[in-house]
């Protein structure tokens, strides 16, 4: 004889606005805080490199890792939204967008550019790409939990 439970199969949450800005708040924080010790680091051991004008400016590159951030966790919602398996596509979107954007730090023609300074500059790509999807893939699960 197989028991039947009265109770409800197990359902996940569904994310509210205010938790998808709460994420997107959570992964700009902590990515412009990794991105800031990462170029601080670099500009330490390479003071040349404050030379090269996307690495001169620390408030540019933090504009350049929110702005980021919110348009992650906008894609996220939309996926969340739309596709059967959300993190995977997000994932998927993730890697190819941090693909694309560290190109232009070789290509584009900025004054006193060598191929170390694009390359902290592309590390800082990584570095946010890292930070942000980690944060919003960690803190979609936990607030996603089936109750």
């Amino acid at each position: 004889m197989i028991a039947q439970s009265s109770r409800h199969p197990p359902v996940a949450h569904e994310l509210r606005p205010s938790d998808w800005l709460r994420l997107a708040v959570g992964a700009a924080v902590l990515s412009a805080a990794a991105v800031l010790i990462t170029q601080l680091t670099a500009l330490a051991i390479w003071p040349e490199l404050i030379a090269f004008d996307p690495l001169n400016s620390l408030p540019r590159s933090i504009l350049f890792t929110v702005i980021p951030a919110f348009a992650a966790t906008g894609v996220f919602a939309w996926l969340d939204r739309h596709v059967a398996r959300p993190g995977r596509a997000f994932l998927l979107v993730a890697a190819i967008v941090l693909m694309i954007s560290i190109v232009p730090d070789y290509l584009l023609p900025f004054a006193n550019k060598t191929l170390l300074a694009s390359t902290v500059t592309a590390a800082l790509h990584v570095v946010a790409g890292i930070v942000t999807v980690s944060m919003l893939l960690t803190g979609y699960r936990s607030a996603r939990q089936i109750t």
